[in-house]
């Protein structure tokens, strides 16, 4: 058998003048240039006796090198006895990973026991998979999914579940016969990302980095002089001891403000339950700010979508909203730590009772008996202890405003 000839063609043929026709590369590579001069890449190859041509696109466009590595994946292909032609419609019919992923969600949502659990899905394969969604599932490979997990580093619990999500959806696009040949998932830990990344360890809850309560009223002085959705919404969870995903999620049906109330519906609480959260005046001061700017139905609504055919959906403020702010403000603590400063600030700053402290905070207090017998929520006994705190929370003295974006937690 003749040794095939490749690379025929000089290094600069692109940057040169050709005369009109087909110049050879060998291997079924030509460059074809028209009568008015442009070049395209094509690659003529037989199938079934015939002669046929696949365009491999504008020399404008594809390199020298690229149209090689195009015409390689052909000659492949003829080995494997596969018309080039179908192989690359078939590959064109693959979906994206932001496409399979939006449709596992969709199928997998009726199995979960709320609303909270898609909306964690949606986010986790929507913010930190972003630089994977265009891809195509079957181009996807271990590296893609380390750049990230990487910047996940910090974050051990999320970059877990960001990983098996990951590897729910490119399992999901081999079953659906989107991926094929062999094939190991790239985003299997067990034999894979396992030699890569450190371990996951044991997660320490309860133990996010918390800013001392003494510290916090300097904070909100600080916090409070930043015109935007954000450090609103985040002085709103402060005042409240609410969960981030509360807040960020809360919506106008859910707000009483002649009864001063919040009632956080059982589907996006942890515990499944039903909440109410009395509203101190600087809670409802900061509803009443955000309302007059009112466009939906969400209280702290995100940024408007870039694209025309997007901007009348609302979207909520992203969950990483408050992580970066803290970033910007160069304060070393976690958006959940408040709660604990919040809860450290009963327990050794007032007179409230914990049991109180832990309803504030929506925790499941005392056995199965203890809370059969306790059948109300102490909302008015909630209502003085949180209007306490944001009284304290108004008073700064002691602390070092000025200079407060410089400082650590401890």
């Amino acid at each position: 058998m003749a040794k095939l000839e490749l690379n025929k063609l000089p290094p600069n043929v692109l940057g040169t003048p050709q005369k009109a026709g087909l110049h050879s590369d060998g291997g079924g590579l030509y460059l074809v240039v028209d009568k008015s001069g442009a070049k395209r890449w094509a690659f003529v190859f037989r199938w079934d006796g015939k002669r046929s041509e696949m365009g491999l696109g504008g020399a404008q466009k594809v390199s020298l090198s690229r149209a090689r590595s195009l015409a390689a994946t052909a000659r492949d292909n003829l080995g494997e006895g596969l018309n080039p032609i179908e192989v690359r419609k078939a590959d064109q019919e693959i979906p994206t990973f932001g496409t399979m992923a939006d449709e596992v969600v969709k199928s997998l949502s009726p199995s979960w026991r709320n609303a909270k659990h898609k909306a964690q899905w949606e986010m986790t394969l929507t913010e930190h998979a972003k630089a994977l969604r265009t891809r195509r599932v079957n181009e996807i490979n271990t590296q893609h999914v380390l750049d990230v997990l990487k910047p996940l580093a910090d974050r051990a619990e999320t970059a877990a579940r960001l990983r098996g999500r990951i590897e729910r959806v490119l399992d999901a696009a081999r079953a659906k016969g989107h991926i094929r040949g062999p094939w190991a998932n790239p985003a299997a830990w067990k034999g894979n990302l396992a030699h890569l990344l450190p371990g996951r360890g044991k997660l320490s809850r309860g133990h996010h980095k918390a800013l001392p309560f003494v510290d916090v009223p300097a904070f909100l002085v600080e916090l409070r002089s930043r015109d935007a959705m954000a450090a609103l919404a985040l002085e709103f969870a402060i005042l409240t001891a609410a969960r981030t995903s509360e807040v960020l999620a809360a919506t106008w049906g859910e707000v009483d403000l002649k009864g001063k109330i919040w009632t956080v519906p059982a589907g996006r609480m942890k515990a499944a339950k039903e909440h109410r959260v009395p509203l101190s005046p600087a809670a409802i001061a900061i509803l009443t700010k955000v309302g007059e700017a009112k466009t939906g139905e969400l209280i702290f609504p995100g940024p408007a979508p870039k694209k025309r055919k997007d901007r009348d959906k609302e979207r909520p403020l992203s969950t990483n909203a408050f992580r970066a702010l803290l970033g910007r403000m160069e304060v070393d603590t976690t958006p959940h730590g408040f709660r604990s400063s919040f809860r450290d600030w009963c327990g050794e700053a007032s007179t409230f009772p914990r049991e109180l402290a832990e309803q504030a905070l929506a925790h499941v207090v005392g056995d199965d008996t203890e809370r059969a017998y306790r059948r109300g929520d102490a909302l008015e006994r909630r209502r003085k202890m949180m209007e306490a705190w944001a009284n304290y929370c108004a008073k700064p003295s002691g602390s070092n405003i000025t200079n407060f974006g410089k400082r650590r937690a401890s």
